[in-house]
């Protein structure tokens, strides 16, 4: 039993039995009913004039349950009233009467009304088949006044419980509402007034009884289409379709929502759009290992539309929504306490819109939906930051990183940094840092010195040249150094890219292959040269081995190996040294580059969350333009669900964070709280950081760090000074300011929003809850179902009146919707086709189902009376819902 779903019915079909069959139905009942159940008709109101048949509903009910059936059959009786139309037609009006009464009943009832017409005699003619027969009056020549009609109807039944009033607005017997004249508009009015249904056939008349404001108070009417059959091939021929339970109270239910349910064509929505639904739950076995609660065993067919689930306290409500979410490892806000639901036997079954099924069993599951629990709203609303993050998911904005390039630039920037200054801050065991230029000239000077305590007048000459050839033996070694160096680079750096790009040629994209880079040429080169450059080493060497000749031949007596060995030894530390001040230049100039490196990311991440903020606002708008996919009535809705909603994107920088992980980065006793400061106020003092264009300009190291009134330095100015860094130095601080990663933990593209004109911080967490909720319904409409559990803990009560209940009267069409409520309103005002209530018998759960137009209120045992009993106000919820279309007024 899954509540009111659509169905054929007919409430203007005659039989073989109807008095004025003539050349009409020419068959037994029992091919009148195979026709019926052919035409998949649910309900059929057994049409007769003026009185039935003897048992003629009786036999017709008997035959359907001898060919197993369920069609329900309600008394039909039409009625010719002497009040006519402007075109001096007869007007004809039907009362439907409930399922309850007999055919004998109903005859009896009416048999002891005078209709209009008389006898020969002038006596009175009552309305029965032997009164009317025994004085010459057939039924279609039969006539009676509506006002007796109406007061003896009032006299006998109690109206809207045993029977209703259905009326003809057009066609033959009709009373033509739309034409002005005087009289006609008068006796439309007066049929009007007691009529509680039309008997119509276009949209024409269903527009026109829907519309409240035809006259002074008039009240939304349903409009039925009927086939009015009298033969059998007509039977099936014209229809309404209806979404009620097929009996008298359901088409009481009509008369309260004349809209929503009921259609008189074919290609309405809810049978053309294609919905994925959960079609049904099975459940049995415990519930939470280790306790003693279980299901019952139990299927629940659910409604495609809306299925509301009430029930008392600890009745298993939102245990039954819990166990459906701990099928699914959709958990979206992180905070799905189902998890701890492990049900012993329960499973779900998914019509994905076309019929086909899919089954879901197991925690693994996967599968799409929108599902709110209870605490889902209050744990994101309550925290702005986390609502900001839900706000740029629902818009289908991802969490894009940084271009990774420009991170890579950045890294290596402050890699190359970081190098740089372990290189500076390397010295020797003096304590003296080797790598400078005063150090490194003063070992030049040391060696020159050396050389000329080895230098006379009559060595000079061989000295400096064996000196000269020392030292371009050192430059070629050094070259060749470096060609080695450049190879290894080859094989390290370009044979991973070329692996890369091989992999890359497999992809079914690579139309074109993409070659591989060659650097043979470039190894061929270098061993050219490195062949030169040994083959200069060798000359080198035999001309210093000609030195040591020439020393001999010209009589110096001095120890020759020694001097020249030390001439070497000097020449190749005086080589050394000037090699490293090379090193130097090219180490500092790349000291300076990698700062120009890292600067360059304040434009492009500012220019990057500038873009993300702009897309915020774009996607929000996306969210008003019309969808060309989608129905007016779909785009109008999403409209109605934005139309106090407001969202843009802004930069957002969080100076309280920002200024706390600041600290943290620096010696905290060059901060100590004074008596009119806090540490935090002194280093903002220090850092004037208030906007996020501060931050930028800090990093593009701009002067603004104050370390004193008449002293304002970059942040590369600062780093030199030390004793504001502990241990970690200055590279803590660096990484937080420039790594991408770090950034964004106090300086983000946030999604703002105004909700009713008023920021976050002015807003409720009711409100909050209101402004989540309208988003998540605008950004995913149309789709997979929409599981709520008790929304009412989390939103105002003016929205769930004002709004939310109209909302899920609509978006129910284009989505299943499925709710836990304690509220009355959100379940009768709603029309929630489905009514699902929750048991707790000795810890064993139970659900029963059924429609809101179940029983009577007076009855507890039905849902109407269990919903009067479980949910706070809701006989008063129906009483006003009844009241409005004037079911109690009578």
């Amino acid at each position: 039993m899954n509540g009111s779903t659509w169905k054929k019915w007919d409430l203007h079909i005659h039989t073989p039995m109807t008095h004025l069959n003539g050349a009409g139905f020419q068959c037994a009942i029992s091919d009148y009913v195979s026709k019926l159940a052919a035409e998949e008709l649910d309900l059929i109101g057994v049409t007769n004039y003026f009185y039935f048949k003897e048992n003629e509903l009786e036999i017709v009910r008997d035959e359907i349950r001898t060919q197993t059936h369920r069609i329900t059959v309600l008394g039909n009786v039409e009625f010719r009233i002497v009040q006519q139309n402007n075109g001096g037609e007869w007007i004809n009006v039907h009362v439907v009467f409930s399922e309850k009464l007999t055919t004998t009943q109903i005859n009896t009832i009416l048999s002891s009304m005078p209709i209009t017409n008389t006898s020969p005699d002038g006596r009175v003619v009552y309305c029965s088949e032997t009164s009317m027969q025994a004085n010459g009056v057939r039924p279609d020549q039969a006539v009676v006044d509506f006002k007796i009609l109406n007061a003896h109807l009032s006299g006998h039944l109690q109206r809207g419980t045993d029977y209703l009033i259905g009326i003809c607005p057009n066609g033959y017997g009709g009373f033509r509402p739309d034409v002005r004249d005087g009289r006609s508009v008068a006796i439309a009015l007066e049929l009007e007034k007691i009529g509680d249904f039309i008997f119509g056939s276009t949209d024409r008349d269903r527009t026109f009884f829907l519309n409240s404001s035809r006259f002074p108070n008039a009240k939304e009417r349903p409009v039925f289409k009927c086939s009015d059959s009298h033969r059998l091939e007509d039977v099936g021929s014209q229809y309404s379709w209806i979404k009620a339970r097929p009996t008298f109270e359901g088409l009481r239910q009509l008369l309260i929502e004349p809209e929503a349910r009921v259609q008189i064509e074919d290609d309405f929505i809810e049978r053309t759009f294609a919905k994925p639904r959960f079609k049904s739950i099975t459940a049995n076995g415990s519930i939470i290992a280790g306790q003693p609660l279980k299901f019952d065993d139990t299927t629940i067919e659910l409604n495609p539309n809306m299925a509301a689930i009430i029930g008392g306290r600890g009745t298993g409500k939102s245990i039954l929504l819990d166990s459906i979410r701990s099928k699914f490892r959709h958990d979206p806000l992180g905070t799905n306490q189902a998890r701890q639901i492990n049900t012993e036997q329960f499973s779900l079954v998914l019509d994905q819109g076309n019929g086909s099924l899919l089954s879901f069993n197991d925690v693994s599951n996967s599968y799409d939906y929108l599902h709110v629990s209870q605490g889902d709203i209050q744990s994101v609303s309550q925290n702005p930051e986390q609502l900001s993050k839900e706000i740029k998911k629902m818009l289908g904005l991802t969490s894009d990183a940084f271009n990774p390039v420009t991170t890579s630039v950045v890294e290596d920037a402050l890699a190359k940094y970081r190098a740089f200054i372990g290189y500076w801050s390397t010295s020797d065991e003096r304590g003296n840092r080797i790598n400078t230029d005063t150090y490194q000239n003063a070992i030049i000077a040391d060696y020159q010195g050396l050389i000329a305590t080895l230098t006379s007048a009559e060595n000079q000459g061989l000295i400096d040249q064996y000196q000269a050839n020392v030292a371009q033996v050192s430059k070629l070694t050094t070259y060749l150094s470096k060609s080695a160096q450049i190879q290894a680079l080859f094989t390290q750096q370009i044979d991973p890219i070329n692996t890369t790009i091989n992999e890359h040629n497999q992809s079914e994209f690579s139309a074109t292959t993409i070659p591989s880079i060659d650097y043979h040429a470039a190894i061929a080169a270098i061993e050219a040269n490195d062949l030169l450059a040994r083959g200069q080493i060798a000359a080198l060497n035999l001309s210093n081995q000609g030195i040591v000749t020439a020393f001999q031949s010209q009589g110096i007596t001095q120890d020759i190996s020694s001097l020249l060995g030390k001439v070497a030894e000097y020449q190749r530390n005086i080589e050394a040294a000037h090699e490293k001040l090379r090193e130097i230049a090219a180490r500092t100039a790349e000291y300076h580059q990698s700062i120009q490196g890292r600067c360059q990311l304040s434009d492009l991440h500012k220019a990057y969350l500038e873009n993300n903020a702009s897309a915020i606002t774009t996607a929000f708008n996306s969210l008003l333009t019309e969808n060309t996919a989608w129905t007016a009535e779909q785009n109008e809705l999403v409209k109605e669900i934005l139309s106090d909603i407001s969202i843009f994107g802004a930069i957002y920088f969080n100076k309280e964070k920002f200024f706390s992980l600041l600290l943290s980065k620096l010696n905290g006793g060059k901060f100590r709280e004074t008596v009119t400061q806090t540490s935090i106020q002194r280093l903002q003092a220090m850092f004037p950081i208030n906007t996020y264009k501060d931050f930028y300009r800090l990093i593009s190291n701009e002067e603004m760090i104050v370390l004193s009134p008449d002293k304002t330095v970059t942040l590369e100015g600062f780093c030199w000074e030390t004793e504001y860094f502990n241990q970690g130095g200055r590279f803590e601080l660096l990484d937080f300011l420039y790594l991408p990663q770090n950034i964004q933990t106090y300086l983000h593209a946030n999604a703002e929003f105004l909700y009713k004109d008023k920021t976050v911080t002015q807003l409720s967490v009711g409100q909050r809850g209101t402004f989540y909720v309208c988003l998540k319904l605008a950004t995913d409409p149309f789709g997979s179902p929409f599981i709520f559990d008790q929304p009412e803990d989390d939103l105002d009560n003016d929205f769930i009146m004002n709004k939310l209940v109209p909302i899920f009267r609509k978006i129910k069409k284009y989505r299943q919707v499925i709710i836990v409520t304690h509220n009355a309103n959100l379940v009768v005002n709603s029309d929630a086709e489905q009514i699902i209530i929750a048991k707790n018998d000795n810890e064993t759960l139970t659900y029963q189902s059924g429609s809101v137009e179940d029983g009577s209120v007076n009855d507890p045992s039905s849902i109407r009376g269990q919903i009067c009993n479980i949910l706070e106000g809701g006989g008063h919820a129906f009483w006003l819902r009844e009241r409005k279309y004037g079911l109690n007024d009578r």
